[in-house]
């Protein structure tokens, strides 16, 4: 993708409708960290250029030249929620937003698939060259907190994404896939089982691999902690069923009616690809989020599925009341399984303990990142919508008890800033990050400073050879900022605490050779 992406509404000057629609795409582009613009046109001044693109209704909405919304999708939705000016987060505006914003991701997939296959295999060429020893696992980038993360905030990041677009499930088993390729996991593989390359027959191949993996993914003190245990539970020729369990993707979550290891899945298929030669269709069968109390994978070797390809996903315009509740539990299951572990000391893998290599979290971030730029929208809406589930709000009251501030609901800007200080220090048991330092710049507007963030220590953009990803291409896209979903957890901590909309982005990003990742936040 050579330039960011554009969005383009069409909107009269007499449209109600348009006027909820164009504050939506305003707030995505927002949080698109430069991975879109928005161009308005005004089909009353520029009906010549209406003509062009063949809009004679509006709203009209365009993702590059792709159609996301016509006059006719928005009178039917409005016919059920109406438009009127409402709450950035009240049931009806959020219906319109998800609606909006699934579509512009829809249009993202098909328009970018040659960009996401090169963005992506860098990004895990760019997590994985710092790991690709396994004695390199006890070097420390990290130095005050060390490079392990909990499983909670990785299960948050996945979950989050599953909630808000079907569409994740691919992305997620597509950069797996690649992680597999290209990743540290293929270099390790090789050192716990040298048979598998030494064995000339492409079966016994495949079993030898297949004993690998229950080393890779079991209690290896030297592994990056991906599972407790791995256990191959039927093999015959080239068909293979494995159950793992203490998956750090969805170890002790709750039921949410679909698979949740997608990067798990997609990164046994890469392995077994690039080891044997072979495609392998890799199936989720069985899964916390299917309300099982382990995960099961099937594998076909030499066999292609449907289940995680994009164009086999059904998207949902809207999510029901059921699904939506079963995600709100379950992200409200991930938090306090989380601090129940860290504060109370419950771990949820016993033996194994409750951490993971920071790498596992970074090969997803960087390659839904390096995907496709406007997925920092993605990200930063998947961390907003789990900074507003409620269940840790007790961990604030406790905070504003002990340090005796009375402050009313909601809260002045402020106030919310100093708060949310004391808050994101108060989580460092987690290491999501170290320090988390504010400042307060006005009654409007803050800088969050955030210390050895787990999504991006480590990593150098700079060493990114664009040249050679963008043959001949003048001016090549850069990319400066990685923690989208921080900005947008943020951003959703402030919408629990202040009346007044506001607005989250990444500054500046420890990747990109800063001392620590900055976030400006600012009212609307």
């Amino acid at each position: 993708m050579t330039e960011p992406v554009n969005i383009i509404l069409f909107k009269g000057i007499e449209c109600a409708p348009c006027k909820p629609v164009e504050r939506h795409l305003k707030r995505i582009v927002e949080t698109s960290q430069g991975g879109a613009r928005l161009t308005t046109i005004v089909t009353d001044e520029h009906p010549d250029i209406a003509s062009k693109y063949g809009v004679f209704n509006v709203p009209h909405v365009l993702y590059n030249n792709e159609v996301c919304l016509t006059a006719q999708q928005a009178a039917s939705m409005f016919s059920n929620f109406g438009f009127e000016e409402t709450s950035m987060f009240s049931p009806s505006s959020q219906d319109l937003f998800n609606y909006l914003f699934n579509k512009l991701i829809e249009a993202g997939v098909k328009s970018s698939e040659a960009d996401r296959d090169r963005w992506t295999k860098l990004s895990i060429i760019t997590v994985s060259e710092r790991l690709l020893n396994v004695e390199e696992l006890e070097d420390v980038t990290r130095k005050s907190i060390g490079d392990y993360v909990h499983i909670g905030y990785l299960q948050s990041i996945v979950t989050s994404l599953l909630a808000i677009n079907p569409l994740a499930k691919s992305h997620l088993f597509h950069s797996g896939t690649l992680a597999g390729k290209f990743g540290a996991a293929q270099s390790w593989i090789h050192k716990y089982n040298p048979r598998i390359m030494n064995t000339p027959r492409l079966k016994s191949r495949f079993k030898e691999l297949l004993k690998g993996l229950r080393i890779l993914y079991g209690p290896n003190q030297r592994a990056s902690n991906v599972a407790s245990d791995l256990d191959i539970i039927y093999i015959d020729d080239y068909h293979a069923q494995l159950q793992v369990h203490g998956s750090a993707h969805a170890v002790m979550n709750s039921e949410i009616g679909q698979d949740i290891c997608c990067f798990l899945a997609g990164e046994i298929s890469g392995l077994l690809e690039v080891t044997l030669g072979e495609t392998a269709a890799v199936v989720e069968t069985k899964c916390w989020g299917l309300e099982d109390n382990y995960c099961e994978f099937d594998i076909q070797l030499g066999e292609e599925s449907d289940h995680y390809k994009a164009s086999s996903v059904k998207t949902r315009e809207f999510f029901s009341k059921t699904d939506r509740l079963r995600f709100e539990l379950s992200l409200a299951n991930i938090s306090r399984n989380m601090y129940e572990s860290v504060l109370n000391k419950r771990p949820m893998r016993p033996g194994i303990g409750d951490f993971i290599h920071i790498s596992n979290l970074q090969h997803i971030l960087t390659s839904l990142k390096f995907a496709d730029p406007f997925n920092s929208t993605l990200l930063a809406y998947a961390g907003q919508h789990y900074g507003q589930i409620l269940e840790d709000v007790g961990i604030i009251s406790r905070i504003m008890k002990r340090r005796n501030l009375n402050y009313g609901s909601p809260m002045e800007f402020p106030q919310a800033c100093e708060i949310l200080g004391y808050y994101f220090n108060n989580m460092k048991l987690t290491r999501i990050q170290d320090e988390v330092t504010v400042e307060i710049i006005d009654d409007e507007s803050a800088i969050f400073k955030v210390w050895e963030s787990a999504a991006t220590s480590g990593i150098d953009l700079s060493t990114v050879d664009l040249s050679a990803l963008f043959p001949g291409v003048e001016k090549p896209p850069k990319i400066t900022t990685l923690d989208d979903f921080m900005a947008g957890f943020i951003n959703g901590r402030f919408d629990l605490l202040v009346e007044d909309e506001v607005i989250v982005k990444e500054t500046k990003c420890q990747a990109s050779g800063h001392e620590c990742c900055e976030f400006l936040a600012e009212l609307d």
